[in-house]
């Protein structure tokens, strides 16, 4: 009620202003909810995907694209190339192995990992003759451009 009154010089306002009349209530309630209900199940936050670094460079002679994935290992890593779609994807998933005489434990927490990303290239390269080499974490990915493509430099006579 308090902001609703018209502000004169001076006055400030009780409550503070946002883009919407009750925005302000999510981050005042906030750490309410979180003192509250900390700890169950329902309340815990969902993290978001990684997304890590992506480069593609054209060059003369073929187009690199460049995918940091940090932590996976070759094998969990899928290139696709088809027509002018690119697609790269890498999944991780740690291993459930449960032994019959263990007990079952109270809490576990598994890393999981899901990266896709999908790229148009041009129309000028060769799919056919792509390659793609992980190393230390960074995927490269090559592929050369047609030969009529890359284009010829004309002498300028005089």
């Amino acid at each position: 009620m308090f902001a609703l009154t018209p502000k004169t010089r001076g006055s400030m306002a009780l409550l503070p202003r946002t883009e919407t009349p009750f925005g302000w209530l999510s981050e005042e309630f906030a750490p309410l909810f979180h003192r509250l209900f900390a700890g169950w199940p329902l309340m815990e936050t969902i993290a978001e995907s990684p997304t890590w670094g992506l480069t593609m460079e054209e060059r003369e002679t073929e187009l690199l694209v460049r995918a940091e994935l940090p932590g996976f290992e070759p094998a969990e890593v899928k290139v696709e190339l088809l027509g002018e779609r690119l697609t790269i994807e890498a999944e991780h998933r740690e291993p459930t192995e449960t032994k019959p005489e263990e007990k079952p434990a109270a809490k576990v927490e598994r890393a999981y990992a899901h990266v896709k990303r999908v790229l148009t290239l041009p129309p000028e390269v060769e799919p056919e003759k792509a390659e793609a080499v992980y190393r230390n974490g960074v995927l490269e990915v090559h592929v050369p451009r047609r030969p009529e493509a890359t284009g010829r430099r004309i002498e300028v006579k005089t």
